[in-house]
């Protein structure tokens, strides 16, 4: 036997989707977790080329857009690419119905909830105390 059957497609436990209700909505939304890849390619998106000093180019992280960009990939439902649900808000794209569609408190909870299902921790709580210590 393989030191690392375990470690085997057919052998992992797939991933479930999570639900979060939210007050506004009458159905939870349904959110999944993303992959190390997929969290990679948005990563590589996030980043743009501003004027530095002396005009020299340099890239710049947009966290924002990093966290509303994994936020819409991992939506399952709705699904914030529906022309009809577009339409209902007055915008195109998926992006910017996201933006359109949840308040900032929303955003908020959607964003701990992906961090939560694909295995990021970010509350740093635990390791302050432990620093203090």
């Amino acid at each position: 036997m393989s030191k690392f059957r375990a470690f085997m497609k057919g052998n992992v436990k797939e991933a479930e989707n999570a639900s979060l209700k939210l007050d506004r909505f009458d159905d939870a939304i349904i959110l999944r977790p993303l992959s190390a890849g997929e969290a990679d390619a948005i990563s590589d998106r996030c980043y743009k080329n501003k004027a530095g000093r002396k005009g020299k180019q340099e890239r710049v992280f947009d966290a924002v857009r990093y966290n509303r960009e994994i936020c819409v990939a991992s939506m399952v439902h709705p699904d914030l690419n529906d022309s009809e649900l577009q339409d209902s808000y007055e915008v195109r794209g998926a992006d910017n119905l996201y933006s359109k569609m949840f308040y900032l408190g929303e955003a908020t909870q959607i964003l701990e909830k992906v961090t939560e299902i694909s295995g990021i921790d970010l509350s740093m709580d635990e390791e302050i105390e432990e620093a203090k210590n």
